[in-house]
């Protein structure tokens, strides 16, 4: 079937084409008789807006870009799926890019993001502390809002989680059943989350008089390998450790993995808490007990604090930090 025009609706409806251009691309003033004769002809010759055009005239794409670690990752995807029900009723598609939590692809994927044009981005930064390529955005006055991570003195709206509170809630958990000897397994600290859930881990710690041992933190690097690689080093250098505070799903797996490897049942010789509570936490044997972050939530008040800043060109600078919750299931043993 060949494209209808707006010359065919034009001619259908009796219309000049510019005001048939107004109603379609969605800008000017045009009655609502108007509209409704326009609309429906378009509908009956199945018209399908130009959208490169359209966005030469109005100036807008109607598209959105995210930037994550890892679109695989259930965490980001079920933050992705929240914000397309957030903007997809408004008229906005969303085209996602996978850092790879690299931060010379989080660049290039901005760069590649500028050049098309996109209304607004919505970004989990690869690093605190690198982010002059999120300055630019910021002052070529771009619609910018950061997610689950917190990047210092930008000025944009971020939200994210509580996670120095769950850290301390997490650890305080597994002290409140007997245990003391307490690992902590996390990918880099150069991720603000991973900083403030350690911050929580030591201050249950210290809370609790508990002496904090560098021996008992391992870092490693994103892939579920580097973690398993990570595990099998904190359990192999901590042979009486009766527990481990993960700081993702990915390290949750990585340390699993290990455990199984290195014969230390579970929750009988090694009580496990992971953050990013998934589906699959519920399918173990046993299951895991989890710091659960509202993931969906995150993605919603993004979502509508970008689509405020794009039509109000106000910017805002606001950290929004979410509450988590302890879902307790299988994984951890009273020594009480």
């Amino acid at each position: 079937m060949v494209s209808s025009t707006l010359d065919d609706i034009a001619r259908v409806t009796g219309l000049s084409r510019a005001t048939v251009a107004r109603v379609v691309g969605g800008y000017g003033r045009t009655s609502e008789k108007t509209k409704k004769k326009v609309m429906e002809a378009a509908k009956r010759l199945h018209y399908k807006p130009n959208s490169i055009a359209r966005s030469m005239v109005t100036g807008k794409t109607k598209n959105i870009g995210l930037v994550v670690g890892d679109i695989q990752n259930p965490f980001f995807a079920t933050i992705a799926r929240s914000i397309t029900d957030v903007i997809v009723p408004e008229g906005y598609s969303l085209i996602v890019a996978s850092t790879d939590e690299s931060l010379d692809v989080e660049k290039s994927s901005i760069d590649r993001f500028f050049q098309k044009q996109v209304d607004g981005l919505i970004v989990a930064p690869v690093s605190a502390n690198d982010n002059d390529h999120l300055r630019e955005c910021v002052d070529a006055a771009i619609p910018l809002v950061i997610i689950d991570r917190i990047v210092e003195n930008l000025e944009v709206d971020t939200v994210a989680s509580q996670d120095e509170e769950g850290g301390f809630e997490a650890t305080e958990y597994l002290i409140n059943l007997g245990h003391r000897n307490i690992g902590f397994l996390s990918d880099t600290l150069d991720i603000s989350t991973n900083w403030d859930r350690l911050k929580g881990y030591r201050d249950a710690l210290s809370a609790h008089k508990i002496t904090d041992s560098s021996s008992r933190i391992r870092m490693g690097g994103f892939a579920i390998d580097d973690a398993y690689k990570s595990a099998v080093a904190l359990l192999s250098h901590n042979r009486n450790m009766t527990a481990v505070v993960t700081t993702n799903n990915y390290m949750a797996a990585g340390l699993l993995l290990a455990a199984k490897d290195m014969d230390i049942p579970i929750p009988d010789r090694l009580s496990i808490v992971s953050f990013d509570d998934i589906v699959w936490f519920e399918l173990t044997k046993p299951p895991i007990t989890a710091m659960a972050q509202n993931t969906r939530e995150i993605g919603v008040v993004a979502a509508r604090r970008l689509l405020t800043s794009m039509a109000t060109k106000r910017k805002t600078n606001e950290t929004i930090r979410l509450k988590m919750k302890l879902i307790v299931r299988d994984s951890c043993l009273s020594l009480k």
